[in-house]
């Protein structure tokens, strides 16, 4: 993990800032981790995709209840 930062401006809802207080490092804190589990659940749903992919390449369409109860595992 880089610890190099980049400088992005943000407009928040004024209540959600209120709620975390005037720290602004905690505010930053909150918004990288939101981030940073963003993007890990984008990535396990785009593996999700490339296997269903993989699989009906091989085994031919895949049941849409197996899609759901993985989609749902991912979350």
């Amino acid at each position: 993990m880089s610890t190099a930062k980049v400088r992005k401006t943000l407009t928040l809802d004024p209540e959600l800032v209120d709620a975390l207080g005037d720290d602004d490092r905690a505010l930053s804190y909150t918004v990288n981790t939101i981030l940073r589990e963003e993007v890990d659940r984008r990535q396990r749903l785009s593996a999700l995709s490339g296997l269903l992919s993989r699989m009906e390449a091989e085994r031919g369409p895949v049941d849409d209840e197996r899609v759901a109860e993985y989609r749902r595992m991912l979350r």
